[in-house]
């Protein structure tokens, strides 16, 4: 990777009170008048932003990373429905004053994408969703038994269980990026708590059995990347995704699983800044 201006290690944590709950984010990059904002992942929080990723992207643009409603260090109840987090998403962003806003969407975060692409529409331009799914991927069933795989290993062996394949070059560069993840120590966040990861992991099986949005209304432009071997969401599913969504462009990394852009952060800083700056 070339050396870029390291937002992410330097970028201070802030807080913006809303209808009583209290949201954590951080807010950086190059001014435009439309910053990307990224979704996160299942127990995700501002430290699980790959900085390799976050600052790549900076380079262009503005970038706001945030942790939802009882995750992180967010106050409140966190939903168990990926409905009810879009709307405390769209609440803490029309508090800063964004009226139109691109999208970066990973995992749990790329079902949010889908209710913001369907639902607020004059709100967004563009999106990107990285190893996600559609309602009603009945993968998603299985959930808890890829969790429970993994449960008796070490937080470092369980991360690249959960985001890379088992080839020694994957493993490896899981083990690159856990060392940028843990770059940033200070003024870091604490860990989603118990209750809000069991309300997000009932949010994510629940997915699978929804139909109350039709993607193919999503008009905007998206880039969809996923991994080769996503046993988190089939990578499959994501080719469903480009079938529905009539602007959609795919791409898919080769020996990757979940966490695709991890494994190829630069790859994918380009392909979503050329995306974000030219595609119409």
């Amino acid at each position: 990777m070339k050396t870029l201006e390291n937002f992410a290690l330097n970028a201070s944590t802030q807080y913006i009170t809303v209808n009583g709950i209290t949201y954590a984010y951080r807010r950086f990059g190059n001014k435009r008048d439309i910053p990307v904002i990224g979704f996160q992942h299942f127990t995700g929080t501002l430290d699980n932003w790959d900085p390799a990723i976050v600052n790549g992207l900076a380079q262009e643009r503005e970038v706001i990373i945030f942790d939802n409603k009882g995750v992180g260090n967010s106050t409140g109840e966190t939903p168990d429905n990926v409905l009810d987090m879009t709307k405390d998403a769209v609440e803490f962003i029309k508090a800063l004053g964004i009226e139109k806003f691109d999208v970066l969407g990973f995992s749990l975060g790329g079902f949010i994408a889908q209710y913001l692409g369907t639902l607020y529409k004059g709100m967004v331009r563009k999106i990107i969703m990285v190893g996600t799914a559609p309602q009603g991927a009945k993968v998603l069933e299985g959930f808890y038994d890829l969790i429970a795989k993994g449960s008796d290993l070490d937080p470092a062996e369980l991360f690249i269980y959960i985001f890379f394949t088992q080839s020694e070059n994957s493993r490896n560069k899981g083990k690159e990026t856990l060392n940028r993840l843990f770059e940033r120590t200070e003024d870091r966040d604490q860990q989603t708590i118990e209750k809000s990861v069991n309300a997000q992991a009932k949010a994510i099986t629940d997915w699978g059995t929804l139909s109350d949005i039709n993607i193919s209304e999503i008009k905007q432009p998206v880039l969809i990347i996923q991994g080769s071997n996503d046993e988190m969401m089939d990578s499959d599913t994501s080719y469903e995704l480009f079938k529905a969504i009539p602007n959609a462009v795919l791409s898919y990394y080769p020996d990757a699983a979940h966490g695709s852009f991890f494994q190829y952060p630069e790859m994918f800083v380009k392909q979503a800044n050329d995306f974000l700056n030219d595609f119409n």
